[in-house]
């Protein structure tokens, strides 16, 4: 094992590590954004369907980031398909949620705190993020 090679390279990493949390940052501020209630509040009350939708949402970008970051050859090429990534993430969220679904509001079922639609929609998040995450290649 050569340690050097390790110590050499960590450098990377946290540079990587850094832009990747910032990443995830921006993308769950803007899911947080586009969200009609107060996710914080909502989770501070005991709302259980919005946290589950949140963590969802979360988990997707996450998925997605991961590709991004494995497939990457260099930090501009990361941070450009992360960020493409995420707006597909956020658009197709959206799509799912407001366009197949329109005679459901399912904003207010999850603000009203059905756990059911809330989970549905963080699961679904979660496989947006793994067909997205699988589509970043070379």
């Amino acid at each position: 094992m050569d340690l050097t090679y390790y110590l050499q390279t960590l450098d990377h990493f946290f540079i990587y590590l850094v832009t990747s949390m910032v990443l995830f940052l921006i993308g769950t501020y803007i899911f947080k954004w586009i969200t009609p209630y107060s996710e914080r509040a909502l989770i501070k009350a005991g709302n259980i369907a919005v946290s589950l939708k949140l963590l969802g949402k979360m988990a997707g970008l996450v998925v997605v980031l991961q590709s991004a970051i494995r497939s990457s050859i260099n930090l501009i090429d990361l941070v450009l398909w992360a960020l493409i990534a995420i707006i597909v993430q956020i658009v197709l969220h959206l799509v799912i949620e407001y366009v197949f679904t329109r005679n459901t509001n399912l904003a207010k079922e999850v603000e009203n705190g059905n756990t059911a639609v809330g989970l549905f929609l963080g699961g679904v998040s979660v496989l947006v993020g793994l067909i997205v995450a699988a589509t970043i290649s070379y």
